[in-house]
C-alpha cells in the first residue's frame, strides 16, 4: 500500500521543481492527475471497443491514449502550456471523431462537456486566450452534434438492440458526468489549498507586522494601508543602555557579541509582555520601553517601573552565569508625546517630545545599576513605591532637573516584582 502511494505521489508531482511557484505547481498535479484518470477511463472504453468489433476505432482511441501519454511527458519536462493545449485538444478531436462516426444519439459527444470543464480548469489566468479558444472550441462541437447532426446517419451502427443502445447511452452520461465531478472536485481541492495557504500567508504577515507595530497600530495599518499620529498626554518613557558593552564587545568575536546581546534582549521582551508595556526600538545596545501607549492605561508608570526593575535583575543574573560584568543604566521620564508611524519601507512605531528626549538625558546621567527618575514619574507614582532624592542634576539641553533614584522595594515586596526565573538567562 505504502509502495502504491508512494508511485502515485511520484506520478502526481512530475514536473514539479523545488523551485516551482506553488500556485504552478497546483496547475502541473492537476493536469497530471487528470491524465491519470483518463488513463484509468480508457482502459475499459478500450475493452468495449474491441468486444464490439471496432478495431479503426480500438486504434483511434489507442493513438489518443498514446499523444495523453505524450502531454504527460511533456507535462513533466517542464512544458506545461503545450501539454495542456495537447491535452485538451486530444480530448475534443477524439470525442468529436466518435461522435462523428457512432451519431449524437450514442451519445458519445456528452463527452465534450468534460473537455471543456478541463479547458477551464487546467489553464492559469494568464494563458486565458488558450482557455478561451479550446474551451470554445469544445462548446461550439458539442452545440453541433447536439442539435445539427440529430438527422444525420452515423457511419457505424454498433449496436442494434434498442436496449442496448439506451444502457450504452446512459453509460457514456454517466461516465461523462462522472469524470466531470471529479474534476471540478479536483478544482475545489486545488481552491481549498490555495485558501488554505493563503490564510497562512496572512497569518504569517499580521504575526510580522505585530512583531514589528504595536497591536492597535498593526491593525489600523492592515486595515487602511495607513496610521495616524496621535498625542498622548501622559506616557511613561524608560530608555535603559548597557554599560560597559562596547568595551566588551570589542574582545569578543562578532557573532558572540550578536549572541550576547541577543540572549539580553530577549528576556526584556519577555519581561515587557509580562509587565504590559511597549517595547519601542533597540538602537545597538540601548533599549527603549514605553508605557501608556497605544493605549492609555491608569498604572502604565508602575508597570514600567516593575519592568526597570526586572531589567536590573536580568543583567545581575546575566553577570553572574556569564561572568561579563555588566550593568544598566537606565531613564525614567513621564510626559506628553506624540506618537506615530514612520516611514514606507522598514517602517517602525516611534514616539516623539520633549518627553523622550528627558528620559533619554535622565538615562545618559545616570549611574550603572541604578533608576534615574524624573520628578514628574515621581510625582505620578504610586504609594508602594520607594525613591532616594538625587537633587539637581544639569542635563544636556535641559538645564537644572531635580531627579530621583528608584528604590528597589523591600524583600517581602521585591519577590513580588523580581524577573521570573522563566526570563533569568542561562549560558
Amino acid at each position: 500500500m505504502n509502495w502504491l502511494r508512494a508511485r502515485l505521489t511520484w506520478f502526481i508531482d512530475s514536473g514539479v521543481a523545488a523551485e516551482t511557484p506553488s500556485t504552478d505547481a497546483r496547475y502541473i498535479r492537476f493536469l497530471n492527475t487528470t491524465l491519470l484518470v483518463l488513463g484509468l477511463i480508457e482502459v475499459p472504453i478500450l475493452a468495449l471497443l474491441i468486444a464490439l468489433g471496432l478495431g479503426s476505432q480500438f486504434q483511434t482511441n489507442l493513438v489518443a491514449l498514446g499523444l495523453l501519454t505524450f502531454g504527460y511527458v511533456l507535462n513533466r519536462r517542464g512544458r506545461h502550456l503545450l501539454a495542456k493545449v495537447l491535452v485538451v485538444a486530444v480530448m475534443t478531436a477524439n470525442t468529436s471523431y466518435f461522435a462523428t462516426i457512432l451519431g449524437s444519439s450514442a451519445p458519445t459527444h456528452i463527452w465534450l462537456i468534460p473537455g471543456a470543464a478541463l479547458g477551464v480548469l487546467a489553464f492559469k489566468p494568464s494563458e486565458w486566450p488558450w482557455a478561451v479558444t479550446l474551451v470554445g472550441l469544445s462548446l461550439g462541437s458539442f452545440f453541433f452534434f447536439e442539435f445539427i447532426y440529430l438527422d444525420i446517419e452515423p457511419m457505424v451502427q454498433h449496436l442494434s438492440d434498442p436496449v442496448d443502445k439506451l444502457r450504452a447511452a446512459q453509460g457514456s452520461t454517466i461516465s461523462a458526468m462522472v469524470v466531470t465531478l471529479i474534476l471540478v472536485g479536483m478544482m475545489h481541492q486545488r481552491f481549498a489549498q490555495s485558501e488554505a495557504a493563503l490564510a497562512e500567508e496572512k497569518a504569517q504577515s499580521d504575526r510580522l507586522l505585530r512583531a514589528i507595530l504595536p497591536d492597535d497600530i498593526a491593525e489600523e495599518l492592515a486595515e487602511t494601508g495607513t496610521t495616524q499620529a496621535v498625542r498622548h498626554e501622559d506616557v511613561s518613557l524608560l530608555f535603559a543602555d548597557i554599560v560597559g558593552f562596547t568595551p566588551l564587545a570589542a574582545s569578543m568575536p562578532a557573532e558572540d557579541v550578536v549572541a550576547l546581546l541577543a540572549k539580553v534582549f530577549d528576556r526584556f521582551d519577555d519581561l515587557i509582555s509580562e509587565c504590559g508595556v511597549e517595547k519601542i526600538k533597540t538602537i545597538g545596545d540601548a533599549y527603549m520601553v514605553a508605557g501608556g501607549v497605544p493605549k492609555t492605561r491608569p498604572d502604565h508608570g508602575e508597570r514600567l517601573a516593575r519592568c526597570a526593575l526586572g531589567m536590573m535583575d536580568i543583567i545581575e543574573q546575566h553577570s553572574v552565569e556569564s561572568g561579563h560584568r555588566l550593568q544598566l543604566r537606565i531613564g525614567l521620564h513621564r510626559g506628553p508625546v506624540v506618537a506615530g508611524v514612520i516611514g514606507k519601507t522598514k517602517f517602525a512605531y516611534d514616539l516623539w517630545g520633549e518627553s523622550v528626549n528627558l528620559a533619554a538625558r535622565l538615562e545618559s546621567s545616570g549611574e550603572p545599576g541604578r533608576v534615574h527618575v524624573s520628578k514628574q514619574f515621581r510625582d505620578a507614582a504610586g504609594a508602594d513605591m520607594s525613591f532616594a532624592e538625587r537633587g539637581e542634576v544639569s542635563l544636556k539641553g535641559v538645564g537644572l532637573t531635580h531627579t530621583y533614584w528608584l528604590l528597589p522595594p523591600p524583600p517581602t515586596q521585591h519577590s513580588a516584582i523580581k524577573v521570573p526565573s522563566t526570563l533569568l538567562l542561562s549560558v
